[in-house]
């Protein structure tokens, strides 16, 4: 282990570029060269000569790699929680920037599933756009939760109210979800609901509360498909592939409900709009906020 130990006012550490301790951190919190790569919209190459440099530039290692872990030098753990704090007094001055931002113009990223995102607000995003056309709304879609502190997004919709006293939360609506599949599977579901295929979730997906309604009332029948994508199991129901549990949003005309018209749902889970509190002054997030209610009451049935 190097020995050297450097304070976030060493002269050595002050000389090292932002870009390399940013590129430290994001090999560190990916766990390679190719995600950190991915994290920054760079190359391998890059990350790998961003981080000679900084070792060059601080006279020592700053990790050693066994397999596939890194170890941290001493130096590095000390570079590493220096970056982490550079990261987060950025990201709070971005924060507080764009809060006093008061024009009804620019950027906006909306994080949310790719189901979500892909058929329920994308055809829904011209009555905001015709209303403000200058905004710039841009969509950052997947399962893994973003960090609205590092502002991955401005504002996400999550299935949970959240615990940080930093995030303001507005709830907007819920979610109704129906099992459902084509003319052919409900009408074997509803002969034989034991033996019926089904669609589920792949392993990559957590335990939420559709994956635990699957396993309560379908844990026994035969699953012929697999998806962490929403939109990609309702286009194999749609096929005809088996039953599936899917948001109203997500109800095609090619597809039946199993219970009768006009049932109640198997699930509801509530919906939340989702922002750091520095932003809540500012006035593209409100508008954003204002349509996104808007959509919840026009498009959910509950």
């Amino acid at each position: 282990m190097n020995k050297f130990t450097a304070s976030s006012d060493s002269p050595a550490l002050l000389a090292a570029d932002w870009e390399g301790l940013r590129t430290f951190a994001a090999f560190i919190e990916s766990g390679s060269f190719s995600g950190a790569a991915r994290m920054l919209g760079v190359t391998h190459a890059t990350v790998s000569r961003r981080l000679q440099t900084l070792e060059h530039a601080l006279h020592g290692p700053l990790f050693t790699r066994r397999g596939d872990d890194t170890e941290l030098t001493r130096l590095g753990e000390t570079v590493l929680a220096a970056a982490r704090e550079m990261q987060a007094q950025t990201a709070q001055l971005a924060r507080r920037l764009a809060g006093e931002d008061i024009r009804m113009e620019g950027k906006l990223r909306i994080a949310s599933t790719d189901a979500m995102g892909t058929m329920f607000l994308a055809p829904r995003l011209p009555a905001l756009l015709e209303r403000w056309p200058q905004l710039d709304i841009e969509f950052s879609m997947g399962h893994q939760t973003v960090s609205l502190a590092r502002r991955d997004a401005d504002l996400a919709i999550r299935f949970a109210r959240p615990q940080d006293g930093e995030l303001i939360a507005r709830k907007l609506g819920k979610i109704s979800y129906f099992l459902c599949g084509s003319h052919a599977r409900v009408a074997e579901w509803r002969a034989a609901p034991a033996s019926a295929p089904f669609i589920g979730f792949d392993d990559g997906v957590p335990d939420i509360p559709e994956t635990q309604w699957l396993a309560d009332h379908a844990g026994g029948n035969p699953v012929r498909f697999r998806s962490t994508s929403l939109v990609t199991q309702c286009m194999a129901a749609r096929a005809g592939v088996g039953m599936a549990l899917l948001p109203h949003y997500l109800l095609a005309p090619e597809l039946e409900l199993a219970a009768e018209v006009d049932a109640a749902p198997q699930l509801q889970r509530e919906a939340w709009a989702v922002y750091h509190r520095d932003l809540r002054a500012l006035p593209r997030l409100r508008a954003v906020l204002d349509w996104l209610e808007g959509c919840f009451a026009d498009g959910s049935p509950a």
